[in-house]
């Protein structure tokens, strides 16, 4: 396979994935090495088995304690994708036979937004098709979570305690990067439905902004190391022990039998210290990367224009533009070596409007000409300047192109 690719340019696309601390990579390297030295698989009990365990438990502990959590509720997993699915779909999965029993007048209901990943989306809507009932909770304009209306909604379901059994809320939104209020909307879920499950995806909010599992007052949350430094491949689940998954990943019972199979043990060291050396440097690090978005919003073309005025993670500028064919505009954008995105890396591939700008109420060719512009420790000023050069040219060539097409149809 070939590793010798040298590109430079502007890399501001680091909510899809950040490029590997080269601390964490020495790190990864370190335990890599040690591990190779004389083998050894978590699970074992001598003296090779024991080394790997020590590593692993070492990592979970530190991970846990960084985060709030206690180590045993910490689940490494490949990423917050699969994260999203073991939280959601785990917990939906214990529910099915109820929401399958046609004699049930009330179904199982799971509440949720349209803000979320796809891997929760999806479980929302494959919910559906097993007999759930799903809530959606409508977003303000501005791209959060609606309290008010969550709260509503909750006091008509006061009649029936028990019918509530999941909700889900992603902390920091991955396309417009909008923080969002996920400790008020879990007290009141808490306080109206204290049986409910609550999980929270906080991939792009873990190594950005404060999280405390304990203070948010969820079961279950979602992460990936790649957000913040750590290799793609990388992340966790923490989740409360009494939290009632049934995962369908049968073997040989790891991770609380929950995840079955045998640990990346450097790995989850890389992951322990990408988020140790995120949370130690998060302070100077956020001041940095708001320099940089401001930056970049006073230089702006007077065509774009920031899509939500409501708090946002330091890495993240959403804008809106004019533009409704996005590949034209990326596809100049890489031409002059600078790297954006038109929305998370996750739905890439084909040209669709935001979902987050959907739900804050744009149309859809508004919602197609979202551009997300994401920061990370190892940009400068020149990268914000070569974003600025390069963004009138990505306007004038999508733009363009949208008139040819339009004669043509004429």
């Amino acid at each position: 396979m070939p590793v010798s690719s040298q590109e430079s340019g502007a890399y501001l696309d680091n909510a899809a994935s950040r490029p590997v601390d080269p601390r964490v990579l020495a790190h990864l390297l370190e335990v890599s090495e040690a591990l190779s030295r004389q083998g050894g698989n978590p699970s074992a009990l001598h003296f090779g088995g024991r080394f790997a365990r020590e590593q692993l438990e070492a990592a979970r502990h530190q991970v846990g304690e960084l985060l709030g959590a206690q180590a045993p509720e910490v689940i490494f997993t490949s990423g917050a994708t699969e994260s999203d699915s073991l939280a959601v779909g785990g917990a939906l999965a214990r529910f099915a036979e109820l929401a399958a029993d046609d004699s049930e007048a009330s179904k199982p209901l799971m509440i949720t937004s349209e803000l979320e990943h796809p891997a929760v989306r999806k479980w929302a809507d494959r919910a559906q098709e097993l007999g759930f009932e799903v809530l959606w909770v409508p977003v303000t304009s501005d791209g959060q979570v609606s309290v008010s209306d969550l709260a509503q909604m909750l006091s008509e379901l006061a009649a029936e305690p028990q019918r509530l059994v999941l909700a889900s809320f992603l902390l920091v939104d991955n396309d417009t990067g909008v923080i969002q209020p996920v400790a008020e909307l879990a007290a009141l879920v808490r306080q109206a439905f204290p049986t409910a499950l609550i999980h929270c995806d906080a991939a792009q909010a873990v190594g950005q902004i404060p999280v405390s599992f304990s203070e948010l007052g969820v079961d279950a949350l979602s992460l990936s190391g790649h957000k913040f430094g750590a290799p793609a491949g990388i992340g966790a689940l923490v989740v409360r022990r009494e939290y009632p998954l049934r995962s369908d990943r049968i073997g040989g019972g790891q991770e609380r039998d929950l995840r079955s199979g045998t640990q990346a043990v450097a790995m989850a060291q890389a992951l322990a210290k990408a988020l140790e050396l995120a949370v130690a440097e998060m302070g100077e690090r956020q001041e940095y990367l708001e320099s940089l978005k401001a930056e970049t919003i006073a230089g702006l073309d007077s065509r774009v224009h920031v899509s939500s005025q409501a708090a946002t993670s330091p890495h993240i500028l959403h804008l809106l533009t004019p533009v409704t064919n996005p590949e034209v505009s990326l596809l100049v954008m890489d031409q002059n070596r600078v790297a954006v995105s038109a929305g998370s890396a996750c739905s890439a591939g084909v040209a669709r409007p935001v979902a987050s700008l959907l739900a804050m109420g744009c149309d859809e060719d508004q919602a197609m000409g979202g551009l997300r512009v994401s920061f990370g420790p190892q940009n400068t000023s020149a990268d914000v300047q070569a974003f600025l050069q390069a963004l009138p040219k990505a306007l004038d060539a999508a733009l363009a192109f949208s008139a040819r097409k339009e004669r043509k149809t004429k």
